[in-house]
């Protein structure tokens, strides 16, 4: 029905939405049928109350709405019921859960179950837990979040000459390593952001077209020549996805990418990016590293800060020499 419905919007039959909104609640009640019944009667209201309630709302008042909002509704009600799960596993229940409980199921996972919050803070506001928090990941918890130099090496030079791993994860990988890309944006890239003259290929990250290195160069240009030998599945005016989707007209899922260079490359997007932020932040003044990657200044000044660069030569550069 998925399939239909894209095909049909690829093809202007239906207006595009920008959301799978209607899927979710079918997909609630399938993973509900899966849990005990307790753990399904106090999820219920979360899911269709409060996480499915709020998209929809967001949904209605906002033109557009961009697909990443079903993908985190279906996300924090996931996470909800493995917590639930993995308490009923252990003889507990969410009224009885206490805090130790909680920092003890964060840390036997990724990173991705800190979604786990908005659960707790429904719960609480309904009496139905304690006030259990988790932990953020802001600023004071980036550093141990980084890949050493030579982890990151080690990866990016499998990226750039192990023929054995996928074309797609050697680019996207790369991406990641080298220019601090999120998935979801890497996703979001077509043939139009690669530019190609007498200096080489230069990619458009943000709003400043970058020069990439040759070896990278080379893997895109292996990448487009080998979506355009696919059959193609976009209209004349739908954009050339350097990683196109299963479905007409789409690109690849950004979730999909982190996972599979996670599994298959051992790339984490976090302490990778974070890593190769760093680095770059440790060459650039923050309002450069900010045009280049597309990050706020604030963001570019505090991974400067953590690089251990003060760029004081830079700012006085411009106020004597303001740009036109």
């Amino acid at each position: 029905m998925r399939y239909l419905r894209t095909v049909l919007v690829h093809t202007r039959v239906l207006e595009d939405r920008g959301h799978d909104l209607d899927a979710i609640e079918p997909w609630i009640d399938e993973l509900l049928d899966g849990l005990p019944h307790e753990i399904a009667l106090l999820l219920r209201p979360y899911a269709s109350w409060s996480v499915l309630h709020r998209a929809r709302r967001r949904a209605a008042y906002q033109p557009t709405v961009s697909p990443s909002v079903s993908r985190y509704a279906r996300a924090r009600i996931t996470v909800a019921a493995q917590f639930l799960t993995w308490l009923d596993t252990h003889g507990l229940d969410l009224a009885g859960a206490g805090q130790a409980d909680v920092d003890r199921w964060l840390d036997e996972g990724t990173t991705t179950r800190r979604r786990l919050r908005d659960f707790l803070l429904w719960a609480n506001s309904h009496h139905l837990a304690a006030d259990l928090r988790v932990p953020g990941l802001g600023r004071d918890g980036l550093p141990q979040h980084l890949l050493g130099d030579d982890q990151r090496w080690a990866l990016l030079r499998r990226c750039l000459r192990d023929p054995n791993l996928d074309l797609r994860l050697r680019v996207a990988g790369t991406l990641v390593l080298l220019y601090a890309q999120i998935p979801t944006r890497i996703v979001e890239l077509t043939a139009d952001d690669t530019v190609t003259d007498d200096t080489g290929m230069h990619l458009l990250l943000h709003t400043v077209p970058v020069l990439i290195p040759p070896p990278l160069a080379t893997l895109i240009t292996e990448l487009r020549a080998g979506n355009e030998q696919q059959p193609s599945q976009r209209s004349p005016d739908a954009p050339a996805w350097l990683f196109p989707g299963y479905l007409p007209g789409t690109h690849f899922s950004g979730s999909r990418l982190s996972t599979n260079l996670n599994k298959t490359a051992g790339i984490f997007t976090r302490p990778a990016r974070g890593a190769a932020l760093c680095a770059l932040a440790a060459d650039l003044p923050a309002p450069v590293l900010a045009d280049l990657l597309g990050v706020s200044v604030a963001a570019a000044t505090r991974w400067s800060t953590l690089a251990g660069r003060d760029h004081l030569d830079y700012l006085a550069a411009r106020i004597d020499n303001p740009p036109e």
